[in-house]
């Protein structure tokens, strides 16, 4: 497990994340024992998990009194900031560390309705279902575009709306193109002091 520290973050949230001084000196000691290892991309906070939990703040009406999953949630900034407003909520991780950093942190914050799971956006069981899906920044990877669109278009037809978190990348434009279809609002925002711009899409049929 990564070293913590209990930070309080901008919206006043406290939460325990890895020491960013320390993730790439564990991660070359955990890869020396173990070549396989993967690199924690989840031990840190995006910025479009920033953005994600500034558009639900501005418009709970997506995650009020609502089932809420996210998927790739890391270390899971928007749900864990929004979750006192769901009805229930389920916050999911592939990374094992990732789902025993959840779950810590919904202990810490004493959150009666939410659940850390491990889930594997390629392999969703069937059981899990949802009125409102977070996705912060899982389109990072062209490889797993297809994956990602396979799924979102399932939640859809099921009647869940999806909101996902992404920058601005030319990397990420064919796979906004195949959901445009199913764009029912667009929003941007700056972040890291305007650095970065971060799109949020609500998709819905």
């Amino acid at each position: 497990m990564y070293p913590l520290q209990l930070v309080t973050l901008n919206n006043g949230l406290s939460l325990y994340i890895p020491d960013p001084a320390l993730v790439k000196t564990t991660y070359q000691k955990l890869v020396a024992t173990d070549p396989r290892t993967i690199f924690p991309y989840w031990a840190k906070i995006w910025g479009s998990s920033d953005a994600l939990v500034e558009f639900l703040l501005e418009e709970p009406i997506w995650i009020e009194n609502k089932q809420v999953l996210e998927i790739g949630a890391g270390i899971g900034l928007p749900s864990l900031s929004i979750a006192s407003k769901a009805h229930k909520i389920i916050v999911s991780d592939y990374a094992p560390d990732a789902v025993v950093l959840l779950q810590k942190n919904i202990e810490y914050l004493k959150l009666t309705n939410a659940l850390a799971l491990r889930i594997d956006w390629n392999n969703v069981s069937e059981d899990i279902v949802a009125d409102t899906i977070l996705l912060s920044d899982t389109n990072y990877e062209p490889d797993a575009h297809n994956s990602l669109v396979l799924l979102i278009e399932k939640f859809i037809n099921k009647g869940s709306t999806i909101i996902l978190a992404t920058p601005n990348r030319l990397s990420s434009n064919p796979f906004i193109d195949r959901l445009s279809a199913f764009v029912h609002k667009t929003k941007k925002y700056q972040i890291d002091n305007g650095e970065k711009e971060i799109a949020i899409f609500v998709l819905k049929k």
